[in-house]
C-alpha cells in the first residue's frame, strides 16, 4: 500500500481530469476513483473525457459526471482510407482533450487507457499539466505504454506489470461492488434477497435458493462462451443449477434459441446486457467469465469461486489477469478453444455443483479469492493525485534515467501510437495454421519458432536437412524434407497461410500450389510484423552491423530481467550460454532485425528504429543509389508517433536520413538521436580499448557518461554497443544498468565465432559479406591476431553485389595477409557471365596477395595449406563457407 501523502495545496481548486473509455473495464475504474476523489475533496471537480460511442456514454452521465468528449481516433492495421484520415483525426482529438483540460481547469490528468487516454496524455504533455497513468491489465495497453514514459506516477493492478516506476495499486473498485463485498461477507443470504427482489423488476425471476451460475463474456460478449454454455444447458438444468447469462448487445437470440423446447428453461435467465452489474454477482456461487482485469478483481473480491477463459486473441494480457488468483486457489481457467459443452459438464458442473465434494470446494474457493482481492485501490491512486496536487508541479519530459530522449512537447504530433485504443484481436491469431516453405533459413526458421510458441499450429519445409531443423521440430514445428505440394494440401484458403521469404521462387511447388487453391501468401517480413504487431518494437536495420546490435540489445534485455522476444538471423550468445536466434518472452519489447535487401522491412511499425548505416547495397532489388535512401527514409517515416529514431552520426548516408526525415518525425511526434565518434552526435562514442578480456568504450550524452565492457573486440562494436545502450534506456533500464547488462553479450553465431585451434593456428567464420564489413573484420582480427598473420578465405555472395563492389571488395580484402578467394554463392541469383571470385582478385592492390580457387574444398585446403602456427584463418562470407571449417581444421592437423 502506498505511503500517506500530505493534503493538496488548499490555495488552488482541486480539478482532475479522468480519461478511459470504450470498455466496461476503462469505465468502472475511472468511476471507482472519480467517487474517493469526490468523498476525499467536498467540492472537487471531476471531469470524464470519453467518446460518443463508447459505454461512458451512457455510464458517466448516469453516475452524475460531466463527460467530455474526443473523437475516437482507430488505428488503421492495413492501407486504407482510416490510415489518410490518421493524422487529422488525432489532431481534432488532441485539441478537443485539451480544450477539456483548459475549460475545467484541470490540475491532474489520470488516464485508464483506451481510445481516449492517448489523446489526454499528448494534450496534458503539451500544458505541462501532470500525468497519473492506471493500468489495469498484467500486460499493458499501447495508450499506457506510451503515456507512462513521461507520466508523474503510474499505477498498476498487478505485480510485475512491466511499465517504468510502476506502483501496485490494485484495481480500484465501484463502491458498490466495495459495498457488496462488506455485505457478502456479513450475510451472503441477505445479499442474495436482495438482489433477486431487484433483479425481479427488470424481470429476472431469480430463485435465491437455488444454485446459480453467471456466465459473462464481459460488456461486449463472448460468442464462443455463448455456444459452449447454451449446449451444455441441458445438462445443467437436469442438475438443478440457475443461470443468469449475460451475453452481451446483439447476442442473445442465438442463446435463447437453443434453449427452445429445453426442459427446465425457465430457471435460464438471459439478458444481452445488465447496467446493475453487482446484482448479477450478488447472486451467484460460481462466475464463468472472460478474465478482463475488471472482471478478475471484482469476482476476487466477491470471493466468487470462477472459471476464467482468456480472450484467445489480442496480446495474452487476459490470462496474465488471471494467473495470480488461479495460483491463490480462487479461480481455475480454460483455453477458449478448449471450452465446449463437454468441458462444462464434466469440470464445471460435475466439479462444482454435483460433485461430492462441490460446496467445500466452493468454499475453499471462495476463501482463497478473498484473500487476493482488494477493496482499497481507488484510495492509493488517489494518494498518487494528490501527491501531484500538493507538489503543484510538471512531470519531467522524459524518464529521468535517459539522458538522450528529448522533449517531442514542443512538436505539433499529428499521429501517435493511437491506437491507444487497446485495439482487440491480434494479427497472429488470424494466420490460422502456417506452413513456411524454405523453414531452415535464419529468418524463416526465426519465424517458425515464435508462431510455436504463441500456439499455432506450424509446418514447414527445406529443401535440404540443415541445422537448424531438429530445433524446430523440439519447438513443435512439423518439418518435412524436399518440397511437395502435398505437404501444403491441408492450408484451407481463407483460413490459413503460408510463409515465404525473397529466396522462394514462384515455380516452388508448394508456392504453386497454395497460390492455385487461393491460400494466403505472406512474405516472411509480413509474417514477423504480425508477431510485433502488439509489441514495444525495436528495428535494427542497415547494410551492415543489424546482427550483433539487435543481439547486443536482446541479450542485455534478457540480463535485466525484462522477458524480451527477438528473431535475429543468428544464434545469439550471452554470458549463460546461447540464446538461439528467437524467443518469445512475457516482456513487451521485441527485438527484430530488420532486413533491407528486399525491401521488407517497411513492413514493421517499430517503436524505435536503430539504423546503422545506409551504405547502398542490393542494389539488384533497388537499382540506384536514390531508390535505396528512399527506402530508408520510408522505414524512418514508419516509426510509431511517439517513438524513437537511432541514426548513427559516422555514417554518411544515416547522417542525409536524419537530416531528411526531421521535418516529418517531428511532426508526427517522433524524436531523433545520433551516435557515434563524430563530435556533433548526441552520444558520444569514445575508442574501444582493451582492460583484461574485456574491450571497455565510454558513451556520453548531455555530461553524463558510462562505460560499457564488451566481451567482443573492435571499435565497429564499440559503435553497435551505443545503438544498443539508447535503445535499452529507451525501453526503460536505467543508463548504468544497461551499460552493465550489455557485457552479457558474447557475440552471435557467425559473427568472429570461434571453431578451434590446430597446431597453433585460430580458425574463426564470420558471416560478413559486404566490403564494409569485411574491412570492419579484418581490422578487428588484426587486433587480436598479436603477432599472428590474419590469412582469409573469402566466398563472394550473390553475383549482383559481387560485381557492384569489385573495387570495394578489393580494397577489403588487402587489409588482410593472405587470401583465397573462392566462387560465387549464387543464393537467389542466376550467374552473370564474366562475374566470378577471380573478378575480386584482379581488384586486390597487393600483387600476390589473394588467389583465386573456384572449388570450396580446393579453396579450404588451399588457405590451410598457407597457414603457420600463430596465424588467424577466418571463413568469411553469407553463404555455405561456413561448413568449410572442419576442412581446414582437418588440413591443418594432417599437416601437423
Amino acid at each position: 500500500m502506498a505511503d500517506a501523502v500530505p493534503a493538496p495545496v488548499v490555495d488552488l481548486p482541486v480539478s482532475v481530469l479522468l480519461a478511459g473509455g470504450g470498455t466496461a473495464g476503462h469505465v468502472n475504474p475511472l468511476l471507482a476513483v472519480a467517487d474517493e476523489i469526490a468523498r476525499r475533496h467536498p467540492g472537487a471537480v471531476v471531469t470524464a473525457l470519453g467518446t460518443a460511442e463508447g459505454l461512458e456514454a451512457d455510464l458517466v452521465p448516469a453516475h452524475g459526471l460531466p463527460l467530455a468528449f474526443v473523437p475516437r481516433v482507430p488505428l488503421p492495421r492495413r492501407p486504407s482510407g482510416d490510415l489518410v484520415r490518421l493524422p487529422g483525426r488525432l489532431r481534432d482529438a488532441v485539441a478537443a482533450a485539451g480544450r477539456a483540460i483548459d475549460e475545467s481547469g484541470a490540475r491532474v490528468v489520470v488516464g485508464f487507457g483506451g481510445y481516449v487516454a492517448t489523446p489526454a496524455y499528448l494534450a496534458a504533455r503539451r500544458r505541462g499539466i501532470p500525468v497519473v497513468v492506471h493500468e489495469q491489465n498484467a500486460r499493458p495497453g499501447l495508450a499506457n505504454r506510451l503515456g507512462a514514459r513521461w507520466a508523474a506516477a503510474v499505477a498498476v493492478t498487478f505485480p510485475g506489470t512491466p511499465l517504468p516506476r510502476a506502483v501496485v495499486t490494485g484495481l480500484p473498485l465501484r463502491p458498490t461492488i466495495a459495498a457488496l463485498a462488506q455485505a457478502r461477507a456479513s450475510d451472503p443470504g441477505a445479499a442474495r434477497r436482495a438482489a433477486a427482489r431487484e433483479l425481479g423488476l427488470v424481470g429476472i425471476a431469480l430463485d435465491p435458493d437455488l444454485p446459480t451460475l453467471l456466465v459473462t463474456g464481459g460488456s461486449l460478449g463472448a460468442a464462443s462462451i455463448n455456444a459452449a454454455v447454451a449446449q451444455a444447458a441441458p445438462a445443467l438444468l437436469a442438475a438443478g443449477v440457475q443461470v443468469l447469462h449475460l451475453t452481451g448487445r446483439g447476442k442473445d437470440e442465438a442463446v435463447l434459441a437453443a434453449l427452445a423446447d429445453v426442459p427446465g428453461a425457465d430457471r435460464y435467465h438471459v439478458l444481452d446486457y445488465l447496467g446493475s452489474m453487482e446484482l448479477a454477482l450478488a447472486s451467484a456461487d460460481v462466475v464463468l467469465a472472460r478474465a478482463g482485469a475488471g472482471t478478475v478483481c471484482e469476482v476476487a473480491a466477491l470471493g466468487l469461486p470462477a472459471v476464467y477463459v482468456p480472450l484467445p486473441i489480442g496480446n495474452g494480457e487476459q490470462e496474465r489477469n488471471a494467473r495470480p488468483v488461479v495460483a491463490a486457489g480462487g479461480a481455475r481457467v480454460v483455453a477458449d478453444g478448449d471450452l465446449d459443452a463437454a468441458w462444462i459438464r464434466e469440470h464445471l458442473l460435475g466439479e462444482l455443483f454435483t460433485g461430492d465434494d462441490a460446496a467445500g470446494l466452493r468454499d475453499r474457493m471462495s476463501h482463497a479469492a478473498r484473500t487476493f482481492g482488494d477493496a482499497g485501490a481507488a484510495a492509493r491512486v488517489v494518494d498518487l493525485v494528490d501527491a501531484q496536487l500538493a507538489a503543484g508541479r510538471t512531470p519531467t519530459a522524459a524518464t529521468p534515467a535517459d539522458p538522450t530522449t528529448t522533449d517531442p512537447t514542443t512538436t505539433d504530433p499529428t499521429t501517435t501510437d493511437v491506437a491507444g485504443a487497446e485495439v482487440p484481436g491480434s494479427a497472429v491469431s488470424g494466420l490460422g495454421r502456417v506452413h513456411l516453405v524454405g523453414v531452415g533459413g535464419a529468418g524463416m526458421s526465426a519465424v517458425a519458432t515464435l508462431l510455436a510458441a504463441r500456439g499455432l499450429t506450424v509446418s514447414g519445409s527445406d529443401a535440404a536437412d540443415g541445422p537448424a531443423l531438429p530445433g524446430l521440430r523440439a519447438a513443435g514445428v512439423r518439418v518435412d524434407v524436399g518440397h511437395d505440394a502435398a505437404h501444403v494440401a491441408h492450408l484451407v484458403p481463407g483460413r490459413d497461410s503460408l510463409v515465404v521469404s525473397s529466396a522462394v521462387r514462384e515455380s516452388n511447388p508448394e508456392l504453386a500450389a497454395a497460390r492455385a487453391a487461393g491460400v494466403r501468401v505472406l512474405h516472411r517480413s509480413e509474417a514477423l510484423a504480425a508477431l510485433m504487431a502488439d509489441r514495444d518494437a525495436v528495428a535494427v536495420a542497415g547494410a551492415h552491423g543489424k546482427t550483433t546490435t539487435s543481439a547486443m540489445i536482446a541479450t542485455a534485455l534478457v540480463a535485466a530481467g525484462r522477458e524480451p522476444s527477438f528473431a535475429i538471423g543468428g544464434t545469439v550468445l550471452s554470458a549463460d550460454g546461447p540464446l538461439g536466434g528467437a524467443r518469445d518472452g512475457a516482456g513487451p519489447a521485441f527485438v527484430a532485425e530488420a532486413d533491407e535487401s528486399d525491401g521488407s522491412f517497411l513492413a514493421y511499425e517499430p517503436l524505435v528504429a536503430v539504423v546503422m548505416n545506409v551504405e547502398p547495397d542490393h542494389l539488384d532489388h533497388y537499382g540506384t543509389r536514390e531508390a535505396f535512401e528512399d527506402a530508408f527514409a520510408q522505414f524512418a517515416a514508419r516509426v510509431r508517433p511517439g517513438g524513437l529514431l537511432v541514426t548513427c552520426a559516422d555514417d554518411e548516408g544515416a547522417a542525409r536520413l536524419a537530416a531528411r526525415a526531421a521535418d516529418d518525425l517531428a511532426a508526427r511526434g517522433v524524436r531523433s538521436t545520433t551516435y557515434g565518434r563524430n563530435p556533433g552526435a548526441d552520444v558520444h562514442v569514445g575508442p574501444t580499448r582493451a582492460e583484461g578480456d574485456r574491450w571497455l568504450v565510454d558513451l556520453t550524452a548531455n555530461g553524463t557518461s558510462v562505460t560499457v565492457g564488451l566481451a567482443v573486440p573492435g571499435d565497429h562494436n564499440g559503435l553497435n554497443a551505443a545503438a544498443a545502450w539508447i535503445a535499452c534506456t529507451e525501453l526503460g533500464l536505467r543508463p548504468d544498468e544497461a551499460a552493465r547488462a550489455l557485457g552479457a553479450f558474447r557475440g552471435t553465431g557467425r559473427r568472429f565465432e570461434d571453431r578451434g585451434t590446430v597446431a597453433g593456428v585460430r580458425l574463426v567464420d564470420d558471416y560478413a559479406h559486404h566490403p564494409t564489413e569485411v574491412a570492419a573484420l579484418l581490422r578487428q582480427a588484426r587486433s587480436v591476431a598479436g603477432g599472428g598473420r590474419v590469412l582469409v578465405l573469402f566466398q563472394p555472395h550473390l553475383y549482383s553485389r559481387t560485381r557492384t563492389f569489385a573495387r570495394e571488395f578489393g580494397l577489403a580484402l588487402d587489409l588482410a595477409d593472405a587470401v583465397v578467394v573462392t566462387d560465387v554463392y549464387a543464393a537467389r541469383e542466376d550467374p552473370e557471365p564474366g562475374v566470378s571470385g577471380a573478378l575480386l582478385v584482379e581488384q586486390v592492390p597487393t600483387p600476390g596477395r589473394a588467389t583465386f580457387v573456384a572449388d570450396r574444398e580446393d579453396a579450404a585446403v588451399a588457405i590451410a595449406a598457407q597457414a603457420r602456427p600463430g596465424d588467424l584463418v577466418l571463413t568469411v562470407g553469407a553463404g555455405d563457407v561456413t561448413t568449410l571449417g572442419p576442412v581446414i581444421l582437418a588440413a591443418l592437423g594432417e599437416r601437423a
